[in-house]
């Protein structure tokens, strides 16, 4: 039946075919990731402000004792995924620092990883966020997700894109993460700094 379609249509044929291709990835693939992390966007801005709580409640806890150790260790628990460094510049080497060693965990290898901002959330904390791009295959790209969101360390995913590599044996994707990481506000800073 091919043989006696005319040369146009089997170049349709194959435009459609490539067409449909890209859609099957985008509808099963793209978009049910993108929705994924649709769900679990503003989770730095949730765990901030349960950092927060904890805080008010050490300070109006003065009054009975056990709550005050009880609520004090919780709030320990939850700054412990904080960045450890003091400065922006040491908080961007850890991020990058960490979003590599998680790469490399899952058997993939960045192709470029840069900080994007550090923005204060508060007076007493804010957020490193950075971009890193890899190829990697589907599974891969999961278990790295995965392991984004049950890191000690209180990382979010803000924003991921992800497009097939063409001709790649392997059946890779090109992905780009934006990834934020919380830490405390460094005392000198305000409000949003851009990194260039």
């Amino acid at each position: 039946m091919l043989e006696k379609l005319t040369p146009r249509d089997r170049v349709a044929l194959k435009v459609a075919g490539v067409a449909l291709l890209f859609f099957l990835v985008a509808d099963f693939v793209a978009l049910p990731l993108y929705d994924a992390l649709e769900t679990s966007s503003g989770g730095i801005e949730k765990k901030e402000l349960t950092l927060r709580r904890y805080q008010r409640l050490v300070a109006s806890a003065a009054a009975n004792p056990a709550t005050r150790v009880a609520v004090e260790q919780r709030l320990r628990d939850a700054e412990s995924g904080l960045l450890e460094s003091p400065s922006e510049t040491l908080a961007d080497a850890e991020w990058q620092r960490l979003v590599s060693e998680l790469a490399r965990e899952k058997g993939l290898e960045l192709t470029s990883s840069e900080v994007l901002r550090t923005e204060n959330l508060s007076p007493d904390y804010a957020l490193v966020t950075g971009r890193v791009a890899l190829a990697a295959r589907l599974d891969q790209l999961v278990d790295l997700l995965v392991a984004m969101a049950s890191s000690r360390k209180l990382l979010d995913t803000t924003s991921l894109k992800v497009r097939p590599l063409q001709g790649d044996p392997q059946k890779r994707l090109q992905v780009e993460i934006v990834v934020g990481a919380a830490m405390r506000a460094a005392k000198s800073a305000g409000g949003v700094v851009e990194k260039h």
